[in-house]
């Protein structure tokens, strides 16, 4: 399961998730879309289909028990889409038991492969979207805010797993005194946390640091024009590795494309209309890319 996210809004990651959706699709396995954009639903569209009559909002008005049901075929083979358009205003921002029923009910989907495209920003349900994935992969473009906003993001994601991790009652008293000190203590990343508090406790220290090591999401570069561009995955990767105490994936680039904007415009996966260009041959490669990195994962 992969979520496909972005530290703030148009950078491509919908478009991303879709066709990475029929990229998977095309190796034959079986593949979900979701569309965890809670606020503004929109794969249905790039995928060439009309709003589905059903989606989540029957799954949490209990008008369908699971969300296999409103699991609906698009017009990829092996490609379904479960959507989130059409619900009440609310369900933008699901309550804590509608999302852990959520997040149960898409662990169970009979397929090889989930790919959810959540929102921007790091709202905590966003966070906890990303989170929740085996991998999650955050779209960056090479531009200041984007960048500033992926760092932002990621520090938001790995201080909500701190929060998630439920430690027991002793690791969790010495990180909050930790933390209720962090000015004084001149802590000014996640690592100087970590740091600060192994130095209090070590078996504390090694519950944080462990956290850290497990927080592996990958950094996908997309509009890529120029080489430098794509650098700035690498360094990016590097950046975190000393601010987080813990290695961050590169996952490759995605070329610009005009022909990405036309594809939108006919409503249709770029896929299937332009395969061969260079969005198209970048999204092949990093489907490719992914698989082989669960195949290890599997493997270990």
């Amino acid at each position: 399961m992969w979520a496909v996210g972005g530290g703030k809004g148009g950078v491509g990651k919908s478009v991303i998730s879709a066709n990475l959706g029929v990229a998977l699709a095309r190796s034959s396995q079986q593949v979900v879309v979701f569309d965890a954009d809670l606020g503004g639903a929109n794969l249905h569209t790039l995928l060439g289909m009309s709003e589905p009559r059903l989606g989540l909002a029957d799954f949490l008005s209990r008008e369908v028990a699971t969300l296999q049901e409103v699991r609906v075929p698009t017009p990829v083979e092996g490609l379904s889409l479960i959507s989130s358009t059409g619900g009440p205003l609310d369900m933008a921002n699901p309550k804590s038991a509608q999302k852990e029923k959520i997040f149960r009910h898409l662990a169970a989907l009979d397929a090889d492969h989930v790919v959810l495209d959540i929102g921007a920003g790091s709202a905590f349900n966003t966070l906890d979207f990303f989170l929740f994935a085996d991998r999650g992969i955050l779209v960056v473009v090479p531009d200041p805010t984007s960048i500033e906003n992926a760092y932002h993001f990621l520090k938001a994601a790995f201080y909500r797993r701190l929060n998630r991790a439920k430690p027991g009652e002793g690791v969790r008293e010495v990180v909050g005194r930790v933390m209720s000190e962090i000015k004084g203590r001149g802590i000014r990343s996640p690592r100087d946390l970590i740091d600060n508090v192994a130095e209090e406790d070590a078996i504390a220290g090694e519950f944080l640091a462990l956290q850290a090591r497990t927080f592996r999401p990958g950094i996908l570069v997309n509009r890529v024009r120029r080489p430098e561009d794509c650098r700035l995955g690498e360094q990016i990767g590097l950046a975190c590795r000393d601010y987080f105490g813990t290695e961050i994936d590169f996952l490759g680039c995605v070329d610009d494309d005009i022909f990405v904007n036309r594809s939108i415009l006919q409503r249709r996966p770029h896929l299937e209309l332009y395969p061969n260009s260079p969005f198209g041959r970048s999204i092949n490669a990093l489907a490719e890319g992914l698989l082989k990195r669960s195949e290890v994962s599997d493997d270990d």
